[in-house]
């Protein structure tokens, strides 16, 4: 395939393999990047390939745009697009950020394609016979270009050559040579046709390429003008957004950094929503805080060696005795080694103890309710993802409850879907954004954690009840739910979101542990402190 052709297919900026293969990672990962493209296919002929152009015009360290004269004419509008980008300040400072960089740049690319989709649709930049015009200019450019292969065949029929080919063809190698007429009159009547058709189609299209290419000058004002507000949006966005990525992205749960499509789908999550944003600040101060009350030099549980059995669980090979770890050394017992770890055989030190602090799941119940919006919610959601966190670090599944009022207003939100503690980020999301407002009732949440302790999955669970503590609980119940602590030996700690106004009445009737938000001003140690199990009785 030749240079031209290859770039025909490809777009207006020059790329390779590379870039290639990363915006093809981009389009089958990223459901951001295909919602836009989508989107906009609807709207704009060519819009999967003027992606693919922004994000090497981001992406690339020397940007170079493939002449016009070796591109189709239905790249007209995304030339047009490109020049009023990259003429403005904001995409000069846009590539500070997504340089060389795949997830910044396929986001990027994402947001000035939703700029000028809105530019499109909302401001009217282009009224809607000049949109027509553009899906006909494609529509006459892909007929061309069907017309001009059949003309070409239909030369190769006849034995005719193109002009300029005649010279050529007849010197060198006597196979190449210029091959003889045909003398059938259907072939060459058919050929005759093929060209004259490929003629008008060729006129047809460079007369709706001059029509698209005065309707593109008619608005160059305000085009410039939308295109250089969009570059601009999207490089304030993209300025805001590594410190939030970095919050979400490795700070909830994820190990190490996120690849290039789940950035990009978690960026456009945040660019145009203020309250993720805001909460990705505060999670992140509550986290470091939380995290260093929680590192101890010496923290050890009641338990002891006891003696030495066969390995009954993988949690007991930290503790295989020496002689078990020096046949690793040696390559002959190393088989050994793997055939008894297989069969149960290998032997380890056996604790003897009880260890207090709870190992089961975390059940958190999140107060949604209208009092708890604004500061509120803020708070109590970073108290709630912090919790996730720490869960998270001690191998412990996390499963919240959101509430209001009322058994309806329950939500439940398995933080580990995959059955391990890995936590899944989108759905971190969801209950970051979630908020049901209403009334506040602790019956409902705390009757459905009782439900999730009798699963096998939450047994030896913490349960933590975070709300502003505005709501009051019948008599007959707080003696029910007494007793059910007893019977399913828990307790309930509770953090009181004291940022207005707030009431403690009911949870200290209710809690083994009552702790403030306040206190993350004083002592971090109060609130986010091992809990304790209470002995049975």
């Amino acid at each position: 395939m030749s240079r031209a052709s290859d770039q025909r297919q490809l777009g207006v900026v020059e790329s390779d393999l590379y870039d290639r293969a990363a915006i093809a990672r981009l389009r089958r990962a990223s459901a951001a990047w295909r919602e836009v493209e989508e989107e906009g296919g609807r709207l704009l002929p060519g819009f999967g390939a003027l992606l693919d152009d922004l994000f090497c015009a981001l992406f690339k360290l020397n940007v170079l745009i493939v002449p016009a004269a070796e591109t189709s004419a239905s790249t007209e509008l995304r030339r047009r697009v490109l020049a009023g980008i990259m003429a403005g300040p904001a995409y000069q400072a846009l590539r500070l950020h997504t340089l060389l960089d795949e997830a910044r740049a396929g986001l990027g690319a994402v947001l000035l394609g939703e700029g000028l989709l809105r530019a499109v649709r909302e401001e009217r930049v282009l009224t809607s016979g000049d949109v027509l015009d553009l899906w006909r200019l494609d529509e006459e450019s892909e007929n061309a270009a069907e017309k001009e292969a059949e003309a070409a065949v239909g030369r190769e029929l006849a034995g005719d050559e193109e002009d300029g080919d005649s010279t050529a063809a007849s010197r060198g190698d006597p196979a190449r040579r210029r091959p003889r007429p045909t003398s059938d009159p259907v072939l060459r009547d058919a050929a005759r046709a093929a060209h004259l058709a490929a003629r008008a189609a060729r006129g047809q299209r460079e007369q709706k390429h001059r029509q698209v290419k005065e309707a593109l000058e008619r608005v160059g004002s305000r085009l410039d003008r939308s295109l250089l507000a969009a570059a601009a949006a999207a490089a304030a966005k993209a300025e805001d957004l590594p410190d939030a990525l970095a919050s979400w992205g490795r700070g909830l749960g994820a190990s190490g950094s996120h690849d290039a499509a789940a950035s990009v789908d978690l960026g456009r999550r945040l660019a145009d929503n203020p309250k993720l944003k805001r909460l990705a600040r505060v999670f992140g101060r509550v986290r470091e805080e939380a995290l260093a009350a929680r590192r101890r030099v010496l923290d050890r549980a009641d338990e002891e060696l006891h003696e030495i059995a066969p390995i009954s669980s993988l949690e007991d090979l930290a503790r295989l005795v020496p002689r078990e770890l020096v046949a690793l050394a040696h390559p002959l017992l190393r088989r050994d080694f793997h055939r008894r770890l297989l069969e149960g055989e290998l032997l380890s030190y056996r604790l003897r103890g009880s260890d207090a602090r709870g190992r089961g799941s975390v059940i958190v119940c999140l107060d949604l309710s209208s009092s708890m919006s604004g500061e509120k919610e803020i708070w109590a959601k970073a108290v709630t993802l912090t919790f996730v966190e720490i869960a998270r670090r001690q191998r412990r599944r996390c499963h919240v409850v959101c509430f209001s009022s009322g058994a309806a207003s329950l939500r439940e939100f398995d933080m580990n879907p995959g059955g391990r503690y890995e936590v899944s980020l989108a759905r971190t999301l969801d209950l970051a954004e979630y908020f049901s407002g209403g009334g506040t009732d602790f019956v409902a949440p705390l009757d459905a954690a009782y439900e999730l302790l009798g699963r096998r999955e939450h047994r030896k669970s913490d349960v933590v009840l975070i709300t502003d503590g505005e709501c009051e609980v019948p008599p007959a119940w707080r003696e029910e739910f007494a007793a059910r602590k007893r019977k399913r030996n828990f307790s309930l700690y509770s953090i009181l979101v004291d940022v207005r106004s707030s009431r403690t009445e009911t949870i200290d009737a209710l809690s083994d542990r009552v702790s403030r938000v306040s206190e993350l001003e004083a002592d971090t140690r109060k609130l986010f402190e091992r809990p304790r199990r209470r002995r049975a009785a």
